[in-house]
């Protein structure tokens, strides 16, 4: 996994036009950015299910699973992820 740079984060917050992607879906979008921030974390209530996203000229893109990132990625690593409310 890439890291331009790497960030911890207590809580984020996704909301707004969320998006849900198969990761090469994903990878492509990640391919559309000089410098992609990505957020990883874990979601959900009792089974916990590992997400990657980031946003896309206003939209929070979503997928399943930890993805390759390229190496100008900035990650911000969420100790807490909630989507939607």
């Amino acid at each position: 996994m890439g890291c331009g740079m790497a960030i911890d984060a207590n809580r984020v917050i996704a909301g707004g036009v969320l998006v849900f992607v198969e990761q090469e879906v994903f990878r492509k979008f990640l391919e559309l950015k000089e410098k992609p921030i990505v957020i990883v974390g874990e979601t959900g209530g009792f089974k916990k299910v590992k997400v990657t996203m980031m946003t896309y000229e206003g939209t929070v893109i979503i997928t399943r699973g930890e993805v390759e990132l390229p190496e100008n990625a900035i990650i911000v690593r969420a100790k807490e992820l909630s989507l939607g409310k």
